[in-house]
């Protein structure tokens, strides 16, 4: 009796669909890459036949100034009163959920689209922030976060004096 591995790498090379376990290695090794690739892209995306469909979330720009953070979403369709924003030591979670509904009537046509989707970005800050003096606003689809940071992480220079001895 041969023993054979359970992860026995096809090698392509000629005869090697009579070795032992060819088909079951070759199996393993699909398997694999059907796994890659539906958990190494964001959950919901999959590839259809009419193209691919990826989960939404909102693109982010983050900066940085010596007092303060800013972090600007881009949230078109998205009502602020759905959006939820929250600090825990040095993770700024942004939240939400986007609906949109359209609706045309013509003489013999009716169509009607509802888009809607939730989402979640978290962001690690740079250094910890003052919780109390956060500000959010909402414009044109965009939301300007300003988060000042924590007096005590604010880098200080501290000047070196010379002494004589």
């Amino acid at each position: 009796m041969s023993l054979v591995p359970w992860r026995n790498k096809a090698s392509g090379g000629e005869g090697d669909e009579d070795r032992p376990g060819f088909a079951l290695g070759r199996f393993r090794s699909e398997m694999d890459q059907l796994f890659e690739r539906f958990f190494g892209r964001p959950w919901g995306a999959m590839e259809a036949g009419l193209g691919a469909l990826t989960a939404w979330a909102p693109s982010l720009d983050v900066s940085e100034t010596d007092t303060a953070i800013t972090v600007r979403a881009e949230v078109p369709g998205v009502d602020p009163k759905e959006l939820e924003i929250t600090v825990a030591g040095q993770m700024l979670t942004l939240a939400g959920e986007k609906k949109e509904t359209s609706e045309e009537k013509g003489e013999d046509f009716y169509r009607s689209e509802r888009r809607f989707g939730s989402f979640r970005r978290t962001v690690q800050l740079p250094t910890p922030v003052d919780t109390e003096r956060i500000k959010a606003e909402h414009k044109n689809g965009v939301v300007l976060i300003q988060l000042e940071k924590d007096r005590s992480a604010v880098a200080k220079r501290i000047p070196v004096k010379s002494v004589k001895d």
